[in-house]
């Protein structure tokens, strides 16, 4: 316990707190704090900053005349001759060059090729230390020196690809079906005949074929892909596939109208269009870099039927050259009318005409119209019985879209052209054909038969008639023509054949006197007498003798 004197000895302090109340009202004008964000640049930088900038101030734009985007029509190919092809976009789309192909992928397709890239041994990777290479060393177990690796098949040295468009790979490949598919023959093929090898892989295939998206499916018939020979009338052996966007005849008697299988497709000139037809091909042919190619030129197309409803099979029997009794007389009888020249032939009237029609060049290569035909449902004198049942192909040239025929025409095209523009087209399209039926003559057989002659084996001999009976006629034509131009013979004069002729072209002959040959000036060397040209050369010499002195006196 303290003594009391120890106490005396502190001093303590007290500290006291008082709060005054401040009842003074509020000053009338308080300072304003401004709220500054002293957050530095960072702020700046932020994908944030610009979104809520782009979000919070409005884009002032000062918009002129021309909308911001003055545009010379100037410039534009072909606007200001009626052509709007440049600023519209094409009807048919450019071929993607194959470089550009890896630049239309998406994003599935690009993640699916990286997954593709990851190489599945890399993901357990091991770096070997020294100690772990002292062990392979003395470790019995452990191979010293790799153990050397086989050469596999895959290594070795790959051929250089072959172009897919390369002719004699598609000889190849082709040679090469047909010994697939006919291996009897392989023994007599000729010997500049080469194939490709045939795998064994390809060999099964072709004995079980599977369909490459449905393998349930099983092959009911097969049929060999065929060349239609007999069909080709020219030396292209192309075709046109003809589209209607509505039906070009009505029904009758609530069936099809079969008089559109022998109808007739005619083109004549447009002359509406034909002018700027002309001026578009100018420029593209003066400008190719400038201008596009206007295409085909413009038609007018009109579909021609038999006038006779019933008409058809009877048509049928006569356009089939296999028919033996497509000349009998009673087929025609009922079906001719008189001509304006007073002949009896086939009528045939017009039911539609299209102004304006789409015509596309397609490549006859990639592109082609097959008809399978079966043997079996033919009839006995049918041309395709030969070959049996086959699948026949027709290359495609043109792929034609009829649009509007003349009673549907559009508003626009009768303010452009005009009516009197109309009428000329509908002028020079007529409204009835009459057909006459006759033989070929040689030189039309020749014109149709030679597509066939050159690709066709067996029927040499035969197009060999026919092209020496082809020259006869012209051999014929030409000297009728000859004779139209010589008009009647005078008195004296006589006919010599054509080996007559060439053979005086190199004959030895005595004009003047003197013998050479045959030359064109001498047309123009006057007759000679009688008395074979002595008068004529006598006056010769003595001229000759008089320079000779008139030479000496000079």
């Amino acid at each position: 316990m303290a003594a009391p004197g120890d106490a005396k000895g502190f001093k303590q302090d007290m500290v006291v707190s008082i709060r005054y109340r401040n009842d003074l009202p509020p000053p009338p004008m308080p300072p304003k704090l401004l709220d500054i964000d002293t957050g530095g640049l960072a702020q700046y930088l932020t994908t944030s900053y610009a979104s809520g900038l782009a979000k919070r101030e409005e884009p002032n734009i000062e918009v002129d005349a021309e909308g911001g985007m003055p545009i010379d029509m100037i410039g534009v190919p072909g606007y200001f001759l009626g052509d709007e092809s440049a600023i519209m976009a094409p009807e048919v789309q450019p071929v993607l060059d194959p470089a550009d192909h890896a630049l239309m992928m998406t994003v599935e397709q690009l993640k699916s090729q990286g997954a593709k890239s990851n190489v599945s041994f890399l993901r357990k990777t091991q770096y070997m230390t020294s100690t772990q290479m002292a062990r392979a060393t003395t470790d019995p177990f452990v191979r010293a020196t790799p153990k050397a690796r086989k050469i596999s098949e895959t290594n070795k040295m790959v051929p250089p690809p072959v172009s897919r468009d390369d002719p004699e790979n598609i000889k190849r490949h082709i040679q090469k079906g047909f010994d697939l598919a006919y291996p009897d023959s392989v023994p007599f093929n000729p010997p500049e005949a080469r194939a490709n090898p045939i795998t064994p892989q390809e060999r099964d295939a072709w004995r079980n074929p599977v369909h490459p998206d449905n393998p349930r499916l099983q092959p009911v018939e097969f049929y060999p892909v065929l060349p239609d020979l007999d069909a080709v009338t020219d030396m292209a052996g192309n075709w046109q596939a003809l589209k209607f966007e509505k039906p070009p005849l009505p029904p009758h008697h609530g069936r099809r109208d079969e008089r559109i299988d022998v109808g007739l497709m005619m083109a004549s000139e447009n002359a509406a269009e034909m002018a700027r037809y002309q001026a578009k091909k100018k420029a593209f042919e003066e400008h190719p870099q400038l201008y596009e190619d206007p295409g085909p030129e413009p038609y007018v197309w009109s579909l021609l039927v038999p006038k006779q409803v019933d008409s058809v099979p009877r048509l049928r029997k006569i356009f089939n050259d296999s028919d033996p009794h497509k000349d009998d007389p009673a087929l025609y009888a009922p079906l001719l009318e008189e001509s304006a020249d007073g002949s009896q032939r086939l009528p045939f009237e017009r039911v539609r005409v299209y102004q304006s029609a789409t015509q596309i060049a397609v490549d006859p290569r990639r592109v082609m119209g097959l008809s399978l035909v079966d043997a079996d449902k033919l009839p006995a004198e049918s041309r395709f019985r030969k070959q049996g049942s086959a699948a026949y192909f027709y290359p495609i040239l043109e792929r034609v879209r009829m649009k509007a025929d003349r009673g549907n025409l559009s508003k626009g095209q009768q303010v452009r052209n005009g009516p009197a523009a109309e009428d000329d087209a509908a002028a020079n399209i007529p409204d009835q054909l009459m057909v006459l039926f006759r033989d070929a003559a040689a030189t039309e057989k020749q014109s149709r038969f030679q597509f066939r002659g050159e690709y066709d084996d067996a029927f040499a001999d035969e197009f060999q008639e026919i092209m020496r009976a082809a020259e006869a006629e012209q051999e014929e034509q030409r000297a009728q023509e000859i004779l139209e131009e010589q008009g009647e013979l005078h008195q004296g004069a006589q006919d010599v054949s054509m080996q007559e002729v060439a053979d005086g072209e190199e004959a030895d002959v005595a004009m003047n006197g003197a013998a050479h040959k045959d030359r064109d000036e001498d047309q123009n060397t006057p007759p000679v007498d009688g008395n074979n040209g002595n008068d004529v050369r006598g006056e010769a010499e003595h001229d000759q003798e008089d320079d000779d002195d008139g030479m000496r006196d000079d």
